[in-house]
């Protein structure tokens, strides 16, 4: 991952200076955005959100305890960021040349349809007693049906740092630093009609509706301090690379695996440094 942001970073340092090349010392314009400027950036890399695994649910009938949800179950700490995947959208909107603030967000669904369980039809037998090959149909398990719900956001203020502009090599360069205030939300509901239940040696159809629907959520909020440097290409089009110098979070989560029964909950508290990277790909609306 680290390599295809030095790779990029350094696709966008020969661009830039093939820009250079071609701009002359009376040139001082820069592009970097002022005061009631609005931009927004596709972020690429990790977005820090809750990933549940369905798999933390168990299905009715499979198992007489539940989990509880750890750091491993739901941040994706342990994830390397990926250049490809597109954690989100972001705003800046710039209320003087140095100060802007920054609205950061993302939200998720996945829907997977159940399926009834199928007792099957057991093998008819010869006039010897044994079974007729191919004369049975095996038994198949039901499938739950899961709904996924996941969002992220992150609010907060940039300072813009305001370097000597006239030199040609970093008139259009924006470095910053901020603090950012993040919230993110997940929650997993598994909702299973009927399931195969094992009975003197044979597979018994069990279609209990008072079930209910197990749920898992996880829930957490904290605060960030960001560094960041932004290029302007032209006076719309940019690429940044942020990266989250200190971050800290709080996570609750809790599992239920049906309505009415005391749920299974966790605390974890993450503290970070240097972490998250993102590269940012981006416009200056106006």
């Amino acid at each position: 991952m680290y390599r295809k942001i030095i790779s990029l970073i350094s696709l966008s340092l020969l661009v830039s200076s093939v820009s250079f090349s071609q701009v002359t010392s009376e040139d001082i314009n820069s592009y970097i955005p002022k005061k009631g400027n609005l931009t927004v950036s596709a972020v690429l890399g990790s977005n820090d959100v809750t990933a549940i695994n369905p798999n933390v649910l168990p299905d009715f009938g499979s198992s007489s305890y539940v989990s509880r949800l750890g750091a491993d179950d739901n941040f994706s700490t342990k994830e390397p960021s990926s250049i490809t995947n597109l954690a989100g959208v972001s705003l800046n909107y710039f209320l003087t040349d140095k100060i802007s603030l920054s609205l950061f967000g993302s939200y998720g669904f996945k829907s997977k349809d159940g399926a009834d369980a199928y007792e099957g039809i057991s093998a008819a037998t010869d006039s010897d007693g044994n079974q007729i090959a191919g004369s049975g149909i095996p038994a198949i398990q039901g499938t739950p049906e899961t709904k996924n719900y996941k969002i992220n956001i992150s609010a907060g203020a940039d300072y813009h740092f305001d370097f000597n502009k006239d030199q040609n090599a970093l008139k259009n360069v924006d470095f910053y630093a901020g603090a950012r205030f993040n919230f993110m939300y997940e929650r997993l509901e598994k909702t299973q009609i009927s399931w195969l239940q094992w009975d003197n040696g044979d597979y018994i159809l069990n279609t209990d509706g008072d079930t209910g629907t197990a749920t898992a959520e996880a829930t957490g909020f904290g605060g960030s301090i960001v560094g960041g440097v932004d290029y302007y290409f032209t006076n719309a089009l940019f690429i940044g690379l942020e990266v989250n110098i200190v971050n800290f979070m709080y996570q609750h989560t809790e599992t239920v695996i049906m309505p009415g029964v005391q749920g299974a909950d966790q605390n974890t508290t993450f503290v970070n440094a240097f972490s998250y990277p993102k590269l940012k790909i981006g416009f200056k609306i106006f």
